[in-house]
């Protein structure tokens, strides 16, 4: 058995969009020069599971307003 040519933290890590822009570029180069297409049906396998693990909850509601200085009015010094 040969060892793959990316490990499985890269891999993930690359589906997540974790990885520094040289690693990026490495997994990209060796995606290319994949001849048998395995590492591209895998890295195609965990994305559509991510993707379906990401549909299967509800995503939380964003806030209606983003409230500013903790809901409390800034005080001013200046005024009396």
């Amino acid at each position: 058995m040969t060892k793959p040519p990316v490990s499985e933290e890269m891999l993930n890590a690359f589906i997540d969009r974790q990885l520094a822009p040289d690693d990026r570029l490495r997994v990209l180069q060796t995606i290319a020069s994949d001849h048998d297409h395995g590492l591209v049906q895998e890295i195609c396998e965990r994305q559509r599971v991510k993707e379906l693990v990401g549909m299967a909850y509800p995503q939380p509601a964003r806030p209606a307003r983003t409230p500013r200085h903790c809901g409390l009015l800034p005080w001013r010094w200046w005024r009396k």
